[in-house]
């Protein structure tokens, strides 16, 4: 299933407000999963994933706040993944959430988003939305836990299919979490 979102330009004095909010603390401090209020207030149903993802195309949007609060912790891990692949990809993204190298963004003019999801069953048996997702979701189905969903989803231009594109957004613990190209983490590139 497809979702397209438009977001209106706000003015710029709501634009400058929103670039000046942020700035929390960060580093090491935020291992474990950030549960900021922003990715929590949402609920884990596709409007859910339609209200948060439309922050980020919002003028002014602080994209390494938002981004951090999509951090997933060790529990988050294993609420998704099997064991093996849990135990890596906490071990792979960590020091890239450290570095503040994990931050979702659109680019100049990409203020709509598309989205697109499917069930960790259907990435399993490469089903229903699962070919909206990289190729890669295909390989790493044998290791997802049953009952998630995720989503795919890109920023574009109004009027446009191409954009930056992103998956594994789920919402899992009560929390939205990303869990990006997991593949890369069992050594697929």
């Amino acid at each position: 299933m497809r979702m397209t979102i438009n977001v209106l330009i706000l003015p710029a004095a709501l634009a400058l407000g929103l670039a000046l909010v942020g700035c929390g603390g960060g580093g090491a401090s935020n291992a474990g999963g950030n549960t900021s209020t922003s990715a929590k207030s949402y609920p884990g149903t596709d409007d859910g994933a339609k209200a948060l993802l439309a922050e980020f195309v919002k003028p002014g949007a602080d994209h390494a706040t938002l981004s951090k609060a999509l951090r997933p912790s060790k529990a988050d891990y294993d609420a998704v993944f099997t064991p093996e692949l849990a135990a890596k990809a906490d071990a792979v993204y960590g020091p890239a959430w450290d570095g503040g190298q994990m931050v979702v963004a659109p680019k100049e003019g990409q203020t709509q988003v598309l989205t697109s999801s499917a069930t960790s069953d259907e990435l399993k048996s490469w089903t229903g939305g699962a070919a909206e997702f990289p190729g890669g979701w295909k390989d790493v189905g044998a290791q997802l836990k049953p009952g998630v969903k995720f989503y795919r989803f890109k920023f574009v231009e109004p009027g446009k299919d191409l954009g930056m594109a992103y998956d594994g957004l789920a919402h899992v613990n009560g929390n939205w979490r990303i869990f990006p190209k997991p593949w890369r983490v069992m050594g697929g590139s």
